[in-house]
């Protein structure tokens, strides 16, 4: 008989200290039948699918819902997953449920539920028959996993790599893994580990140090233990304010869970060792701008974390801009998410020049519009393919949307404007508005490391640097409320 398992999923990556409120229409919601669409992309949902093909499930669709990064979700996006998923339960009975495969992110917030994850999970466990539906499914390397998610998982794993070039491939190996333990009938539980530690995004590059050790150390823990079936490194998601937020570590094992804690122990001492790491880096702007001007050659990338669309910023700092005009820096390119600016150019033509305020509309720390006269180069829908699957955002399908779009130059810059922020992932976000971003000189990067996929194969040099933002890579800066405490670098620990 095949094995019948419902799939579902809910990603969003909360910015708890950014204004707004992520509702449920700024979610893309699937039900049902619907959840078919992402089969043979570039998804974690289509690599969950495709070993549903492989293993011969029935798969009982629930809903798959995702938001791009922003600020805290509106209780009832939760209540609504909720709602949709206990129906098909209902609907199924538990009895005939072999297990539950989920696409997460972990580091949901919510206005009442500071761990969204662990919440459902624990509703899961609470409905008649839950306890006994093995629970498993892919996750974010940024989540903030908790204990409530360890209690009532059995098999969750997490992508490898950041940028999240493995998403599909982790989403296939879970979904193998939950496979095996329904085929062999060995019930796995989650062990878990949390430093006290949090890393800001650009320290959580998995090709550098602490994550590159960190990795490493965890596959040779896989190596050894026959019984620990994935050993699971979470960089964590600074800028989520909850309880358990930072680096975390969990094993799934169907040995000895006191063992495998143990050797999660050893993790952690990796961890606090390299805690240096969790301190601000980059340059001030004034410096990297220097550097930028004794090159001959482009692209050079002035990356501007506390901007970090991908982190839940709003796109629309002018800072870097401001200073590339004061500069008289030419054949930059620079994107700004900012609906107004788009509807006070849309009326022109191509050529057409008019005065417009850019940028600096969302009222985060260090959003300052700035008054440009500018040429409208071209418009259109802000519709485009991203041209590597492997990309940080081809996780959640291949297909993006900017919104309506407007390319202006003022000054020697490029502007890209955008109604619908969208994160410095793939090139084909400039090649859509038939622009080759390998013919700029400099390019403004509104990340932190998830942009390195797509734009490190064309640029000669890259400088960080320290700015104003809701992304700021100084975390003692932000006014948690729910956090444990101590946790370095906010405390000595």
């Amino acid at each position: 008989m095949s094995k019948r398992v419902i799939i579902a999923g809910l990603m969003h990556e909360t910015h708890s200290f950014v204004p707004g409120k992520t509702t449920l229409e700024q979610f893309k919601v699937l039900r049902g039948k619907e959840l078919w669409q992402a089969e043979g992309d570039a998804s974690c949902l289509a690599g969950g699918l495709c070993v549903a093909k492989e293993r011969d499930w029935h798969v009982l669709p629930a809903l798959h819902m995702t938001a791009s990064p922003a600020g805290v979700v509106a209780d009832a996006v939760v209540e609504y997953w909720w709602e949709a998923f206990a129906r098909l339960v209902a609907c199924e009975g538990a009895a005939g449920i072999d297990a539950i495969w989920l696409d997460l992110h972990g580091a949901m917030v919510s206005e009442s539920y500071p761990d969204v994850e662990g919440e459902l999970l624990g509703r899961i466990r609470s409905l008649p028959g839950g306890k006994n539906i093995l629970i498993g499914g892919v996750l974010d390397l940024h989540g903030n996993f908790t204990a409530q998610m360890a209690e009532q998982g059995n098999a969750f794993v997490a992508y490898r790599k950041n940028p999240h070039t493995d998403g599909r491939e982790m989403a296939e190996f879970s979904a193998r893994l939950l496979d095996d333990l329904l085929v062999s009938g060995r019930r796995a539980v989650i062990a878990w580990e949390r430093p006290p530690l949090i890393l800001p995004p650009t320290a959580t590059g998995t090709a550098f140090e602490p994550m590159s050790l960190l990795e490493t150390r965890a596959r040779e823990i896989e190596a050894t233990h026959p019984d620990i079936l994935s050993v699971n490194v979470l960089a964590g998601f600074a800028y989520a304010d909850m309880p358990d937020t930072g680096v975390s570590f969990w094993a799934v094992t169907v040995g000895n869970v006191d063992e495998a804690r143990g050797e999660l122990k050893s993790l952690s001492e990796i961890a606090m060792a390299c805690r240096h790491h969790a301190l601000p880096t980059g340059l001030p702007l004034s410096e990297a701008l220097d550097r930028v001007q004794q090159h001959r050659q482009g692209p050079v990338l002035i990356v501007e974390p506390a901007d970090n669309i991908g982190g839940g910023a709003p796109g629309d700092l002018t800072i870097v801009l401001k200073g590339l005009l004061e500069r008289g820096i030419q054949n930059a390119g620079v994107v700004i998410a900012d609906p107004e600016a788009v509807r006070a150019v849309w009326p022109l033509q191509p050529g057409q020049r008019t005065r417009v305020r850019i940028g600096g509309k969302s009222g985060v720390i260090g959003a300052e519009p700035v008054e440009l006269d500018v040429e409208l180069v071209s418009k259109s829908d802000g519709k485009f393919t991203l041209e590597d699957p492997h990309s940080h955002m081809a996780v959640s399908g291949m297909q993006r949307e900017m919104g309506p779009t407007a390319v202006v130059r003022a000054q020697g810059v490029t502007i890209l404007l955008n109604s619908i922020k969208t994160a410095p992932m793939d090139l084909a976000q400039w090649r859509s508005q038939g622009i080759n971003p390998e013919d700029f000189f400099v390019i403004n990067i509104k990340a932190a490391v998830a942009h390195r996929q797509a734009y490190d194969r064309i640029a000669k040099a890259s400088y960080f640097v320290n700015t104003p933002g809701p992304c700021a890579n100084d975390v003692r800066l932000l006014p948690f409320t729910r956090l444990k405490r101590p946790v370095y670098p906010l405390d000595r620990v």
